[in-house]
């Protein structure tokens, strides 16, 4: 056995078991194109050495970076206009080992793994070769972002390239976030250290998300940013007030901005608070705005997490078309690589929420489908909050296993403490066993630290609805007035105030909200989905039911 240094091509031909369902003859056809014109000779010519063919893919090494990566943008060049040939590429430069029979190494599976998170007809290499690329090759390349793939650790940071990329360079770009020093008054000691200690955790907790980058302003360059984050915080007495905004570098125009404000009598508890809000805020923020950088690219050119950054911004648009098209984005994402953990979750999240919003029972058949998807993205990614939090939603909303919900929430939160969705997950398992009162709490907390949450008038709608079985009225109608006044549209939202307001005598009220959902129309909603309550409730979650 012998090792040498290569840089490693694996290509993949998109669609080709649904293309040898629809057409045989024109799938085969398709590789032996591939193999006798657009992929083999040029390589070849090129100095590389064809390692392996596996049916639709290709492992192919060079000794040049310059001659491997120039040929690999050459091939897709001229595949663009291809009615049916489109390939994905990942290049990695490592060592291999060969003996008479194979060739071995932990190259070929990064450059393999890169390769299924690559965009449709265009190419991912690891930062390792990256850093081997000068001059007009390496800007041809952006930065796409890091990677959790599976098998390897740690996250891989990868660099994009697609066609279009040669008239802007940019098309694509992870965002990047720049984090300024924070200002802070008054000037002294205390009001210093707690300043950068909100921004040194801030820092931390943003960075733990996958497809961004997070600048700290006292290394890093704001030119390189998308995005600029400022803060101020400002200490008088016992309060203390925290104001974020996130900027666009380019226009100057401010994205988002949040004030936070609390108790400093105990400073420690102060920051941990403030921490708590402003990333879970951030989190869902970047979420709905980061498909913005692509938003000229049609669904059939994105890669694996740019179909789930998609599918994430339809989800924070709340409507029941923008669900569905997000639930056929992550089933293209999962025909591009059909373990992606992230996109088997989503999918999931989409089948169940759209089902719920339905009030409409999932067949058997498919419920045995998202139990395995679900557990199969818990196993590849043992570490995320979000794929814990859908599982329990699944459990409560789907299969009403109250108890493996409470569980898997609870997991969530040992992963991170501040995820609301967690907290209202669990709160759904305390209400289908009955339990008001922590169910209760596990809703206010939910809203507590969403505020800015685009799913907050249907947080609303679950807390109210909990404050009204528990027969704390009040509550639940100053409740459901916040979610009308957000989301005024909402036909379950007048019904469930009429419930309310009759159950307190008030029947003009009842009758005032009865009328105002009877000239709105009987359509189901994400954002007013069925209750997961016990068997006795039953009743009471058909009078909210859309049908």
């Amino acid at each position: 056995m012998h090792s040498r240094l290569a840089v490693l091509i694996v290509a993949d031909l998109v669609d080709y078991s649904r293309l040898m369902g629809e057409d045989e003859a024109l799938a085969i056809g398709t590789i032996r194109e591939l193999k006798n014109k657009h992929l083999e000779p040029p390589m070849v010519e090129r100095g590389g050495e064809i390692l392996k063919r596996m049916g639709d893919g290709w492992i192919i090494a060079f000794s040049s970076v310059p001659a491997a990566t120039q040929c690999a943008m050459e091939v897709q060049n001229k595949l663009v206009a291809h009615p049916v040939i489109k390939l994905r590429m990942g290049v990695h430069i490592g060592e291999i080992m060969e003996d008479d029979n194979d060739f071995y190494g932990a190259g070929v599976n990064l450059a393999t793994r890169l390769q299924a998170e690559a965009p449709p007809g265009g190419i991912l290499i690891s930062q390792d070769l990256y850093r081997q690329l000068t001059g007009d090759l390496a800007k041809a390349y952006s930065d796409a972002g890091s990677f959790k793939l599976k098998n390897i650790s740690p996250p891989v940071n990868g660099y994009q390239w697609r066609p279009e990329m040669g008239q802007s360079a940019n098309v694509g770009e992870v965002p990047t976030i720049f984090v300024e020093p924070f200002a802070f008054a008054p000037d002294n000691g205390e009001t210093d250290a707690a300043t950068g200690d909100l921004r040194d955790q801030l820092i931390l907790g943003l960075s733990k998300r996958t497809g961004v980058r997070i600048l700290d302003g006292a290394a890093g360059n704001a030119n390189e940013s998308v995005y600029v984050l400022r803060g101020r915080l400002r200490i008088s007495g016992i309060r203390g007030r925290l104001n974020i905004a996130l900027i666009d570098r380019e226009n100057g125009g401010t994205v988002w901005n949040q004030v936070y404000e609390g108790d400093t009598s105990d400073i420690i508890s102060f920051c941990d608070e403030l921490i708590e809000k402003s990333v879970a805020d951030l989190r869902f923020q970047i979420n709905a705005f980061d498909d913005n950088r692509k938003a000229h690219l049609p669904d059939d050119q994105l890669s694996v997490s740019e179909l789930r950054s998609r599918a994430a911004s339809n989800f924070f648009k709340c409507t029941m078309d923008s669900w569905e098209h997000a639930r056929k984005l992550l089933s293209r994402a999962l025909r591009l690589n059909s373990t992606d953990p992230m996109a088997l979750a989503m999918r999931a999240n989409a089948t169940a929420l759209l089902a719920s919003a339905r009030f409409e029972p999932i067949d058997e058949k498919q419920i045995e489908h998202l139990a395995s998807d679900l557990n199969q993205a818990v196993e590849i990614a043992p570490r995320s909050d979000y794929v814990f939090t859908v599982r329990s939603y699944f459990k409560t909303s789907t299969i009403r296993d109250a108890s493996g919900a409470m569980q898997d929430a609870e997991r969530a939160l040992s992963l991170n403490s501040s995820y609301h969705v967690a907290y209202f997950s669990r709160g759904m398992a305390n209400m289908l066993v009955g339990n008001l009162g922590n169910g209760i709490s596990d809703f206010e907390k939910a809203i507590s630290l969403s505020e800015t949450d685009r799913f907050l008038p249907g947080r609303l709608f679950g807390l109210s609805i909990a404050y009204y079985l528990a027969k704390r009225p009040q509550e639940a109608n100053d409740t459901i007035d916040r979610a009308i006044q957000l989301r005024p549209s909402e036909r379950s939202y007048y019904v469930l105030k009429s419930m309310i307001c009759r159950s307190t005598g008030d029947y003009a009220g009842g009758n005032n909200a009865e009328s105002k959902a009877s000239h709105l129309p009987k359509v189901p909603s994400v954002l007013a989905p069925r209750p997961s309550l016990p068997e006795d409730k039953t009743d009471f979650v058909n009078q909210l039911s859309p049908n």
